[in-house]
């Protein structure tokens, strides 16, 4: 069987011996694997700067048999694939929560077949966060900078919200906030429109997994504000989002998380409010409005930018799949099957991965 592929350094005779083919299984209903691959479908182009360079992003030309490994997101497949060729490793990927698919009947059609996972839960085999934080060669942001920075902010909180009902129910959480008197301001499609961030940026901007997208309008818009409500559309295990890492932690505000990730685990000290930390919103609100008239106190939230800053995913995700391409070489050392991956996405060790919001 021949391979038809556009990389004139690879022959035909080579790439059923050293070459291992990954299929994206559905990549038109989720933009980030085509924004990743760009132009370099059936080559070994994206792997070049991997310890094991040998593998090829197929485009579904490959029979079946023939695919080393496929990826996979059930959440937007009515059906899986027919049958697994016994020796081809099947990857869940997955970076929405188990609340809005968990009665796909693909999801539920898995059992003993998953070999591995890409998901934002740091237990999976191929984690992948929204963003990381890298120390600082050089100290960054004199005290003069942060005051200026501090004079600027002239508004309390702003959020970009595009999916309204939520099972985190978080406008009721913005209501309860404005009810104790913090000035929020609402953007998106459940608030005022913004021409310069609308979706198709907000994608682009929250994984930016090609490297390529440079500017984001939140540069002009978080100047203003002293806070961003970062508030998930889920309460999750590990569910953390661009919501509250590099698409806002790269500008100086101070993020309000409300997720059900563990902030210690994906931010610096003293970075960030997390609504756990407080008794009631009232509590929460009564600590913002503190900071809000206390340069002093709301600019040691700003202070860890001086020796550190927020990187986006893109040289993680590309990590990710060179681990990837290097285990296919090697999976006898990487033998793994997910008896139940419903479970594990949804009830890992038997406890809810999920749970609704208990501060309203």
């Amino acid at each position: 069987m021949a391979y038809n592929v556009t990389n004139s350094s690879v022959v035909t005779t080579t790439v059923k011996r050293k070459f291992k083919n990954i299929y994206f299984y559905n990549p038109k209903f989720f933009h980030v694997f085509t924004d990743w691959i760009l132009e370099t479908w059936g080559t070994s182009k994206k792997f070049e700067k991997c310890a094991v360079s040998s593998c090829i992003v197929t485009t579904g030309t490959v029979p079946m048999e023939n695919i080393d490994a496929i990826i996979f997101k059930p959440r937007d497949m009515r059906y899986c694939p027919p049958t697994k060729p016994p020796g081809q490793v099947w990857i869940f990927a997955e970076f929405e929560t188990p609340n809005y698919y968990f009665q796909t009947k693909c999801f539920h059609a898995l059992k003993s077949k998953v070999n591995w996972t890409m998901t934002y839960r740091r237990d999976a085999d191929f984690p992948i966060a929204h963003g990381y934080f890298r120390k600082r060669i050089k100290l960054k942001y004199s005290q003069k900078e942060l005051d200026d920075i501090f004079e600027k902010k002239h508004k309390t909180a702003v959020v970009f919200i595009s999916h309204c009902p939520v099972v985190s129910k978080r406008l009721q959480f913005i209501k309860a906030l404005q009810s104790h008197g913090i000035q929020v301001d609402i953007f998106g499609s459940c608030g005022r429109r913004m021409q310069k961030c609308d979706n198709g940026g907000r994608y682009k901007n929250s994984f930016n997994v090609s490297g390529l997208v440079k500017s984001d309008c939140f540069s002009e818009v978080l100047l203003e504000y002293k806070f961003f409500l970062s508030l998930e559309n889920s309460l999750c295990l590990d569910y953390t989002t661009e919501k509250s890492l590099h698409r806002v932690m790269q500008h100086p505000i101070v993020p309000v998380i409300r997720d059900g990730g563990n902030a210690s685990m994906f931010h610096p000290p003293h970075s960030y409010l997390h609504t756990s930390d407080f008794k009631s919103v009232k509590e929460l609100a009564e600590h913002m409005k503190m900071l809000s008239g206390n340069k002093t106190a709301y600019l040691e939230y700003l202070k860890w930018k001086q020796n550190y800053y927020s990187e986006d995913m893109f040289s993680d995700w590309n990590s990710a799949f060179c681990s990837l391409c290097e285990r296919l070489h090697n999976t006898e050392n990487h033998r793994r099957i997910y008896r139940d991956i419903a479970a594990w996405h949804i009830s890992p060790g038997g406890k809810q991965a999920c749970h609704g919001p208990t501060d309203l």
